[in-house]
């Protein structure tokens, strides 16, 4: 517990003096803390799918190495098949960092796993969502969903990899679903399962429960991923870590929306009392300092941030595609930004985009949809191009890529970001 040498409830001489009814035992009554929290930073995959944020290798090599000097004890590399040069660096690091372990995200896809075996990290973070209409779209139903991540965590374990199965959208999700889904994840021996706010929608009594929920069906580490789109992030983390969740998902600068790492480590310090003796606070300044000038954006703010509405990433695209006719492009369902005079579902490309955002910017500007096969070859040319330019590509950019592969002269009709 955090007091100081005279006995006075978090109150430390030179480090932090904090509210005494933090530690008064009825306001801890039924709370499970861990003895340890294991911090899994996301700042080179979650971080970087921030709209606009590209990392190049070397960069993700120096915030890498620069988390791991901090004493971050995993370290979400990226995605293994996002391209060749994130491979590439996630092995790197794996290679290199020894005082951290290296995770990368994984779709439920067997060929993600054996990249990911390939570039031999000590984890597998496999993401599937488990509300009813994506577990329903993408597996025919949650039985169906559990047999096929029970073979695929079974096989990431039989090579070796540690596993984590990433609940996305726990928060808007039947209990009955998640019960099942993490039992499938200890059937397969998992190594943890993590329950997720993906839309950052709930409070903190919601995820305190929902991590004692599922620390009752399973016998497995709890790790907690956070959002902060209604700036609940910090807020939510420390309820499920007062439920037992061992393992807080961090990123740097709150990047992508995410549970920023320095709120993290020190309200978990100095108002839940747990130690982090391996953390290095004194590195956190700098730190914060290098991710934002190589990422070119400050801090995240909930609501009024510049990128908020804005979308990057080719899953969440797919989405939108499928709802390309409704407001926002059904993004307003999560909020609708014209509420507070911005506007919902701006889609942007690339690094991080998909087939579907390709197709989705043809469509706003009433050029003719490209297929599939033509919208993968788009994809090449846009992740290269926002590579080599670290940001999205201007709409006068895709129609240049556009007019190449489909053999036309069609015009931009509307400039559609800003």
């Amino acid at each position: 517990m955090s007091a100081a040498p005279t006995g006075e409830p978090g109150k430390i001489p030179g480090k932090w003096w904090v509210s005494p009814y933090d530690f008064d035992p009825k306001i801890r009554e039924g709370w499970k803390l861990p003895k340890k929290v294991i911090l899994h930073d996301v700042t080179l995959r979650d971080g970087e799918q921030t709209p606009g944020v590209v990392f190049r290798k070397a960069e993700k090599l120096k915030i890498a190495h620069a988390l791991a000097e901090m004493g971050v004890q995993r370290i979400e590399g990226g995605m293994v098949a996002v391209s060749p040069e994130d491979a590439e660096a996630i092995a790197q690091m794996a290679k290199e960092i020894k005082t951290s372990e290296i995770a990368s995200f994984l779709r439920t896809r067997d060929d993600d796993i054996d990249l990911a075996i390939k570039c031999n990290v000590d984890w597998g973070i496999i993401e599937t969502p488990v509300n009813d209409a994506r577990i329903n779209a993408i597996w025919g139903g949650p039985d169906k969903a559990a047999e096929e991540l029970t073979r695929l965590m079974s096989r990431a374990k039989a090579h070796g990899l540690k596993t984590c199965l990433f609940m996305m959208e726990s928060t808007r999700a039947r209990l009955e679903v998640i019960k099942k889904i993490a039992q499938a994840a200890e059937a397969a021996k998992a190594d943890s399962v993590c329950v997720v706010d993906t839309r950052g929608v709930a409070l903190p009594q919601v995820m305190g429960f929902l991590v004692s929920q599922v620390k009752s069906w399973v016998n497995l580490p709890v790790e907690v991923h956070d959002h902060n789109y209604w700036g609940l992030a910090t807020a939510t983390t420390l309820a499920a870590v007062e439920a037992g969740a061992e393992v807080a998902h961090t990123c740097v600068n709150g990047l992508g929306g995410n549970a920023a790492l320095d709120e993290t480590i020190m309200t978990i310090q100095a108002m839940l009392g747990i130690d982090m003796p391996d953390i290095k606070t004194e590195k956190l300044f700098a730190l914060s300092n290098l991710v934002r000038e190589l990422s070119n954006v400050d801090w995240y703010k909930p609501f009024l941030g510049r990128l908020n509405g804005v979308h990057e990433p080719g899953i969440g695209i797919k989405i939108m595609w499928e709802n390309k006719e409704q407001p926002g492009y059904g993004r307003a369902q999560d909020l609708a930004f014209e509420l507070i005079g911005k506007k919902s579902g701006v889609v942007v490309l690339g690094k991080k985009s998909g087939r579907f955002s390709a197709m989705i910017k043809s469509w706003e500007q009433g050029w003719a949809i490209p297929s599939e096969e033509q919208a993968s070859q788009m994809l090449v040319k846009i992740k290269k191009l926002s590579e080599d330019k670290k940001r999205w590509l201007t709409d006068e950019e895709f129609k240049v890529i556009y007019n190449d592969v489909m053999k036309t002269r069609v015009e931009v009709a509307r400039i559609t970001v800003p």
